[in-house]
């Protein structure tokens, strides 16, 4: 989608010149009022000062409107040729009444401006680059994934339909499902399948710790053997000498 082609306003040859050899300087509006235009942004603005471009950003809900005077903005930006003059009317916009005739639709509409300072105007041409790849991306990611679901529709249904005339041929029998069911234990046999498992553990370690004692018990009579006959011989070899 080329935005620009729609929503920004260009301006003569020499006003770009102007903009080129002076500091321009660029407010951001986080917020356009319903229905307010490019045109009318402009005609707003330029009453602070010399207004360059303006963009404003496009609501994804409201694309498919044909008619301009119902578009949706979002954001917008305004380009002024004086730096300074787009810091003192971001500063005195701000939070402020649009204000105009009573009988506007943007009369008790608030204004929410800020300058943007070392903004340039190619900086949101490639931010705008930049959305418009990422919605490309997402775009082409959609339609692959579309894309196989459909595929997976049609296989299915063309693999039914070859199952529907075989069966019609005879040349395959629909084989009789077998249902399972599963009756849940009750409560009390839960607890006591628990309490089982619960003595068999505790039946195990006691095992276990009687098989460590008698372990330990032989170990030490075997060291007591060992050190009785050691001392048996050892005396008898005194004796003698």
């Amino acid at each position: 989608m080329e935005f620009r082609e729609v929503e920004q306003e260009d301006f003569p040859q020499k006003k770009k010149k102007l903009l080129a050899t002076t500091e321009t300087g660029i407010i951001y509006i986080s917020r356009i009022p319903p229905f307010m235009s490019v045109k009318r942004i402009r005609q707003i603005f330029s009453q602070y000062g010399e207004v360059g471009r303006v963009f404003l950003q496009p609501d994804d809900k409201h694309t498919q409107v044909k008619s301009k005077k119902s578009r949706l903005f979002t954001e917008g930006w305004v380009e002024f040729e004086d730096k300074k003059l787009a810091k003192r009317v971001a500063l005195s916009l701000n939070n402020t009444q649009v204000g105009g005739k009573r009988r506007s639709r943007w009369f008790d509409e608030i204004w929410n401006v800020k300058y943007l300072p070392k903004f340039k105007w190619v900086h949101l041409n490639e931010r705008l680059a930049y959305e418009q790849a990422v919605h490309a991306q997402r775009m082409r990611v959609e339609i692959t994934q579309a894309k196989k679901e459909a595929n997976f529709y049609v296989q299915n249904v063309e693999k039914r339909q070859k199952l529907e005339k075989l069966q019609k041929q005879g040349k395959l029998e629909e084989e009789p499902r077998e249902w399972e069911f599963r009756q849940r234990v009750p409560e009390e046999g839960i607890v006591a399948k628990k309490r089982t498992l619960s003595k068999h553990k505790f039946a195990k370690k006691q095992k276990k710790s009687k098989l460590v004692h008698k372990n330990r018990t032989s170990s030490k009579s075997v060291a007591a053997k060992k050190s009785f006959l050691k001392s048996i011989f050892s005396g008898g070899g005194s004796l003698s000498s």
